[in-house]
C-alpha cells in the first residue's frame, strides 16, 4: 500500500509541475499555438523525470557495485525509491496521453510504458533483480539530453541555432549509444548467456521487453540522425508536427490521416468504376 501511495503521489505532482509549466509557457510565448505550448510543458515533466532517475540511477551504481555484481539476487530498500518515482511518471504520462486522446495515436509508447509498469511492479514485489532494473534505468541519462533537444529545437523551430546548440545535439547522439544501446545489449547478454537464476517465464518475458526496448532505442536513433544531421543526412528544420522523433501525436494530425486516406481510397474507387 506504501508503494502505490508513492506512486500516486508522484503522479500528482508531476500532473501539477505541467499545469504549472503550460500556464507559464502561455505567458511567456502568447504566440505559440496550444499544441505547442503543450508539447514544451510535456517535455518539462518528462525531463524531470529523466533527470531525477538518471541521478538516482548513477549514485546508486557508482556507490554500491553490488547492483552490478548481483543483479538478480542483491536488494536495497533506498532503491525503490528511484524506482517508484519512474513507475509514478510512466502512470501519470499514460494518464496524461488517455486525457489528451493520444493514446491511439502512441501504441510505441503504450508498449514501451506497460512493460516499464509491469517490470517494476515485479520487482518491487518480489525484491529482485534491483541490479537489472538499475542498469537498465541508465537509459534515463540520455533521455536528458533528448528531451533539452526537443525543447531548444522548439524554441528555435526553422531559425538557425547557435553554434553552441551543436554541442548538445552531438552528446545526444553520443549518449544514445553510451546509455541506451550499451546498457540494454548488455543485460540482454546476461540474461541469456550469463544468468542462471532467473526463472525462465520471467526470463522469457525479460527478454522480450528488452528487445522491444533495444528496438525502440534503434527507432530513435534512425529518427534522430535523420532529423538532426547525423550518418550523411541533411539536418532538417523541426516544427511542433515534427519535433517527437517517433512522430506527431497529434489527435488532428491522425484524424487527417484518416481522411486523406478514405479520401484516396474512394478516388481509387471511382477510377476503377
Amino acid at each position: 500500500m506504501d508503494k502505490l501511495l508513492v506512486c500516486g503521489v508522484v503522479s500528482a505532482a508531476l500532473r501539477g509541475e505541467y499545469l504549472i509549466a503550460r500556464s507559464i509557457v502561455r505567458q511567456k510565448q502568447p504566440e505559440w499555438t496550444e499544441n505547442k505550448t503543450r508539447l514544451f510543458a510535456v517535455r518539462v515533466v518528462s525531463f524531470t523525470h529523466a533527470l531525477v532517475s538518471a541521478l538516482g540511477c548513477i549514485f546508486s551504481l557508482l556507490t554500491d557495485v553490488n547492483y552490478v555484481r548481483e543483479p538478480y539476487d542483491y536488494h536495497k530498500a533506498n532503491a525503490e525509491y528511484v524506482f517508484l518515482f519512474s513507475m509514478g511518471y510512466f502512470c501519470y504520462d499514460l494518464l496524461d496521453m488517455w486525457i489528451h486522446g493520444e493514446l491511439e495515436s502512441s501504441k510505441e509508447y503504450l508498449v514501451h510504458h506497460s512493460l516499464v509498469i509491469t517490470a517494476f511492479s515485479i520487482i518491487l514485489f518480489s525484491g529482485r533483480l534491483f541490479g537489472l532494473a538499475m542498469i537498465a534505468l541508465l537509459v534515463e541519462v540520455q533521455t536528458v539530453f533528448l528531451h533539452l533537444r526537443t525543447m531548444v529545437r522548439l524554441v528555435y523551430g526553422s531559425k538557425n541555432m547557435p553554434a553552441s546548440i551543436d554541442v548538445l545535439i552531438n552528446a545526444n547522439m553520443i549518449c544514445l549509444f553510451l546509455f541506451r544501446h550499451l546498457p540494454v545489449c548488455y543485460l540482454l547478454f546476461y540474461l541469456l548467456a550469463q544468468d542462471v537464476k532467473v526463472p525462465i517465464l520471467l526470463k522469457m518475458f525479460l527478454v522480450g521487453g528488452l528487445t522491444f526496448l533495444e528496438y525502440h532505442n534503434t527507432h530513435l536513433t534512425i529518427a534522430m540522425a535523420k532529423s538532426d544531421g547525423f550518418f550523411g543526412h541533411e539536418r532538417q528544420a523541426l516544427d511542433e508536427d515534427s519535433c517527437d522523433p517517433l512522430g506527431s501525436l497529434k489527435k488532428e494530425d491522425n484524424q487527417q490521416k484518416s481522411e486523406k486516406s478514405t479520401k484516396s481510397s474512394v478516388r481509387t474507387a471511382k477510377k476503377i468504376d
